[in-house]
């Protein structure tokens, strides 16, 4: 636990003073000049012309190849650019000052050797890449937790121990869990069409079953010749709407969707559990005794509330199913009344391992809405404005189409020719602010890293000793790639 608050101090004394930057809003990229103001001098100095803009991504975009660390590839040129990753990615996990924490996928199965479950059934039916390769992980890691807490808790069988899937969605995770492993899952969601939506799925995935068992080989395994026969999933897997909270009796809630059974023991999942959601599963385990382990993948940080801070654009009703503060959950961050920003939190969700295999140019409209914040203040607007997401075929479009999504024809009057020079005129600086994009985004993992600190403190401060950070997926096919795991 000291050394998790060693950890935390480290990134915070790095973070704070670069807060205004991390939290700046694009829109005034051009109008506030934050090229001037945000990068350091030493990179400013180095990137002077589109040229220089452009030879930079690509410095950005290799910064996981091999070559970097010995600037092979382009003979070390910007020597400033190079400093700054290098010292961003030492306040991200697994960097030099946050080392050692969280584990990774095969550390932490081999801790669970005795009671390790492992995907065997190839069933990519009704799922994409991204999310097949989360269930199969997701499902394998939770059924290995139940094994865990079966053997760990006197008197406990598998039998007895039921998992609840918190923000169950379609059921991917739930309906993997019950159909591979064997295990009885309640799939919960406030949402009734998601519920809904859940169901039919897991009518749809019956007849997919024969195939995916045929295809695996495992027609011989008592539990899929089970499935096959009785046709169990249904007994297996349940959904309900409704939300859980501290004063849910979980035994009476599994009593009334699986009458008949002696649940007692509760597993608590969540697969990229929303803003609040994933801190109040957290808080939920440590509350309820009858809760004895925990798997939880958060996501969608811009949608916690922050105890020490108002979000500019904040909106009660996102948070209404759940309440409460998601940042900082930890008894020491918020003895330090510690903030992030919603800019931050949004930041946090972003995937730079994702955008450097893929070169990922930020979308043209982000210099679009920067450019309409001139011409805004050209004519005379002082008030900040949200567009909004549209669909545009270029500048001049989208500056039309913002105007009239904000109702400002009769105050906004420029026309086409002068909105083509206008770009003009910004072409070298909207080039520049695609490689602002790149620096700032190099935040975004120390910013990650910084909340599931958090967490696994808050955890650690509750005294669950069992309590870890674990890499659960591959980050450019699942960016939200960490989970809270903790047995009592």
């Amino acid at each position: 636990m000291e050394r998790i608050r060693q950890q935390v101090d480290t990134i915070v004394r790095f973070l704070q003073p670069n807060l205004p930057f991390v939290n700046c809003h694009m829109v005034d990229y051009l109008t506030e000049q934050h090229w001037k103001r945000f990068v350091p001098v030493t990179m400013q100095r180095e990137l002077r012309t589109v040229s220089d803009y452009l030879q930079a991504k690509e410095i950005f975009w290799g910064q996981f190849e091999p070559s970097f660390d010995g600037q092979e590839h382009d003979g070390g040129c910007f020597p400033a650019v190079r400093e700054f990753i290098k010292n961003t990615r030492h306040f991200r996990l697994g960097g030099a000052e946050a080392r050692g924490t969280a584990l990774t996928l095969d550390e932490f199965m081999d801790a669970l050797a005795d009671c390790r479950r492992e995907t065997r059934l190839k069933m990519t039916e009704l799922m994409n890449v991204k999310k097949c390769h989360e269930v199969e992980v997701a499902a394998a890691v939770v059924a290995s937790l139940c094994n865990g807490m079966a053997a760990t808790q006197p008197g406990t069988s598998l039998q007895d121990i039921l998992v609840i899937d918190a923000g169950d969605g379609k059921g991917y995770l739930s309906s993997r869990i019950a159909l591979e492993h064997g295990i009885k899952v309640l799939g919960v969601d406030c949402n009734e069409a998601n519920t809904s939506n859940a169901e039919k799925r897991r009518e749809r995935l019956k007849s997919k079953i024969p195939k995916a068992v045929q295809k695996s080989n495992l027609e011989e395994d008592e539990h899929f010749t089970n499935l096959l026969q009785q046709g169990s999933l249904d007994t297996l897997y349940r959904t309900a709407t409704q939300l859980i909270d501290f004063n849910t009796n979980l035994i009476e809630l599994a009593q009334e969707y699986f009458p008949g059974g002696h649940h007692s023991t509760f597993c608590l999942c969540g697969l990229h559990t929303c803003g609040n959601l994933g801190p109040n599963c957290l808080r939920l385990f440590h509350k309820n005794p009858t809760i004895k382990g925990i798997c939880n993948v958060g996501c969608c940080y811009h949608l916690m509330q922050e105890q020490f801070v108002v979000d500019e654009f904040y909106n009660p009703t996102k948070v209404s199913d759940n309440p409460g503060y998601g940042f900082p959950m930890s008894k020491y961050l918020r003895g330090k009344s510690f903030y992030l920003g919603r800019n931050a939190r949004n930041l946090a969700a972003e995937s730079i391992e994702r955008a450097c295999t893929n070169r990922e140019n930020p979308s043209d409209k982000l210099g679009y809405r920067a450019l309409l914040q001139v011409v805004l203040l050209e004519c005379g607007e002082k008030k900040s404005h949200q567009v909004g997401r549209l669909k545009c075929g270029g500048f001049v479009d989208y500056v039309r189409r913002s105007v009239r999504r904000l109702a400002l024809e009769q105050r906004v009057s420029i026309t086409d020719e002068s909105l083509q020079e206008l770009e003009e005129r910004f072409s070298a600086e909207l080039e520049q602010l695609k490689v602002f994009y790149l620096i700032r985004q190099q935040f975004a993992p120390v910013v990650e890293t910084l909340i599931l600190l958090d967490r696994l403190l808050y955890l650690r401060e509750c005294g669950h000793d069992r309590s870890f950070l674990v890499q659960l997926f591959e980050p450019v096919v699942s960016p939200r790639c960490y989970a809270l795991i903790a047995l009592k």
